[in-house]
């Protein structure tokens, strides 16, 4: 009934969707942000609600001053060769009801390019802006990725494109994805969202929102292969069925891809098939039970996975928190959260020495610093 409830409302948000009969993954497929809380909860999940509001276990918020006022939506995050944070923003852009249509293109091709410096380096320890750039070049902002060779990577998901631009260069290496134009074959991508790359030059794409898979490519573009299958909002689904696979990390020493599976509510991790290429795929480790939220955000360091999760509306509330996850085995390590509690989390990173973890939120727009003791 519940489920019900929010679709209805959803359908009074966006008039021109109004086929009844349409499949509710596709409709929760154009939102980044969960429904409106529509009901008032009992006293059992207002307790939980501030027990998840408490700072417990690790890692623990760090003075950190207030990011630009100038940033937008904070879609990506990552640290750099040097461990400077580094945020992908929207800057007067938000993802909204709007922004797309049924067929997932984006309705405001008109109004341009964002005219402001999206991608902006900060300095770890004042906060300070080091460098800007990417100013003209993308439509909606999504995942950020910066390599161990200092090649920074981005998905666009109103461009349905994905670029890599190598150090100090504003115009792009490669660029995969056909402009302005989604699809399901190997030369489209529909709204990808994060991108992990390998020392070799081997990288993946979570191709997200729309197609459910995961790609993976040589260094030079090419595809090699490609996991994942459409899953279901009723049915409990395989460990290679996706619904938004919204973040990746690569744990190489490990061979391990790791996957948000978002709207599954669970971290899947597989064969990254850079030793053996024909085990690429093969599932390894699945987030255990205790696990719970909706996981937008993930990085690893060791033998240790972190991910931020959204609210989550099923049979309970599910309050924005991190997470610590063994990679080895999926189990739940720790739960934390900010001092003022987590709003809409959207992406995670950690320094090389795994001492720093960087959440990036949209609405409130904030970077927040956390240490791990």
């Amino acid at each position: 009934m519940q489920a019900v409830n929010i679709l209805c409302c959803l359908f009074v948000f966006e008039p021109g969707l109004a086929d009844l009969s349409s499949k509710w993954n596709n409709i929760r497929s154009r939102f980044e942000k969960p429904p409106p809380l529509w009901f008032m909860p009992t006293s059992l999940q207002r307790e939980e609600i501030l027990s998840d509001f408490e700072t417990s276990g690790k890692p623990k918020e760090s003075s950190w001053p207030d990011v630009p006022t100038e940033l937008g939506q904070i879609s990506g995050v990552a640290v750099d060769m040097f461990d400077r944070p580094v945020v992908f923003h929207r800057g007067p852009v938000t993802w909204d009801s709007t922004s797309f249509d049924i067929s997932h293109r984006y309705r405001k091709i008109a109004d341009g390019p964002i005219d402001v410096d999206t991608i902006v380096t900060l300095d770890p320890v004042t906060g300070d802006v080091l460098k800007s750039w990417g100013s003209g070049l993308f439509y909606m902002p999504h995942g950020l990725t910066v390599d161990v060779n200092g090649n920074t990577w981005i998905t666009d998901v109103a461009l349905h494109q994905i670029f890599k631009f190598k150090p100090n260069s504003t115009k792009p290496a490669l660029i995969l994805g056909r402009r302005f134009s989604p699809g399901s074959d190997e030369n489209h991508f529909c709204k990808p969202t994060s991108i992990a790359v390998a020392s070799t030059g081997t990288f993946y794409v979570a191709d997200g929102y729309c197609n459910n898979r995961i790609m993976m490519y040589s260094s030079g573009g090419t595809l090699i292969g490609q996991i994942g299958r459409q899953g279901s909002q009723l049915f409990p689904n395989m460990v290679d069925q996706f619904l938004i696979p919204h973040g990746l990390v690569l744990i190489e020493d490990q061979d391990k891809l790791c996957v948000a599976d978002r709207e599954n509510s669970r971290i899947s991790c597989f064969n990254a098939g850079l030793k053996e290429l024909e085990r690429f795929g093969e599932p390894l480790v699945v987030s255990d039970t205790k696990f719970s939220g909706r996981p937008y955000g993930i990085t690893a360091h060791g033998a240790r996975i972190f991910t931020v999760t959204g609210s989550s509306f099923g049979w309970g509330i599910q309050r924005p928190k991190g997470h610590t996850l063994s990679a080895e085995n999926g189990k739940v390590i720790d739960t934390w959260n900010s001092l003022n509690g987590l709003k809409n989390p959207h992406d995670i990173a950690i320094s090389s020495d795994g001492n720093t973890l960087y959440v990036a939120e949209i609405g409130p727009n904030v970077l927040t610093k956390f240490d791990l003791e």
